[in-house]
C-alpha cells in the first residue's frame, strides 16, 4: 500500500472524528506531495480515523492518521498479519512488528531490532513497486 501525505496536520472536524484520544500536540514528521509504503494499519474503537505506519522524515517509524494521505495503490501487503491488540486496537503489521517490546527496541535502536526492521522495510519497498499483472498503471 503506497500513500501521498496531502497535509502535515489533521483539520479540526479530523481532529473530531480521531476520538477524545488524540493527542493534540505531536508532529507526524510527513512532508506534504511525498509519498510512503505504509508498513502497517491500525484502527481503533475510539476514532473513526485509522492510523498508518510509515518511515518519516527522519528515517524512524512512526503513525499519522491516514486523513493525512491520499491512496496512490491500495494493494495491502502480503507480509501483514492481524490481530486485535489488549487495547483492542485491530493492527495489520509485518509479523516481527508484534514481537513484545519491538517498537521500544527500534527507537533505542537495538541492533537486531533495526537489522529486522531494515529487512522488513526494504520487501515491502520491492513488494509495492512490483507492478500486478494485468494492470497497465496504479
Amino acid at each position: 500500500m503506497r500513500v501521498r501525505c496531502i497535509s502535515t496536520y489533521p483539520s479540526e472536524e479530523q481532529i473530531q472524528r480521531l476520538g477524545k484520544s488524540f493527542f493534540r500536540d505531536q508532529a507526524f514528521h510527513i512532508e506534504v506531495g511525498k509519498d510512503y509504503i505504509v508498513l502497517g494499519l491500525a484502527f481503533s474503537a475510539g476514532s473513526n480515523i485509522p492510523f498508518i505506519s510509515v518511515v518519516g522524515q527522519y528515517g524512524k517509524l512512526g503513525h499519522a492518521p491516514l486523513s493525512l494521505f491520499e491512496v496512490i495503490d491500495a494493494r495491502v501487503s502480503k507480509y501483514w498479519e492481524v490481530r486485535v491488540m489488549r487495547n483492542g486496537v485491530l493492527v495489520f503489521w509485518p509479523h516481527s512488528f508484534f514481537r513484545e517490546f519491538y517498537h521500544d527496541d527500534l527507537s533505542e535502536l537495538v541492533p537486531e531490532v533495526v537489522a529486522d526492521f531494515d529487512h522488513v522495510r526494504a520487501m515491502m519497498e520491492a513488494e509495492a513497486s512490483e507492478q500486478p499483472a494485468g494492470c497497465p498503471g496504479n
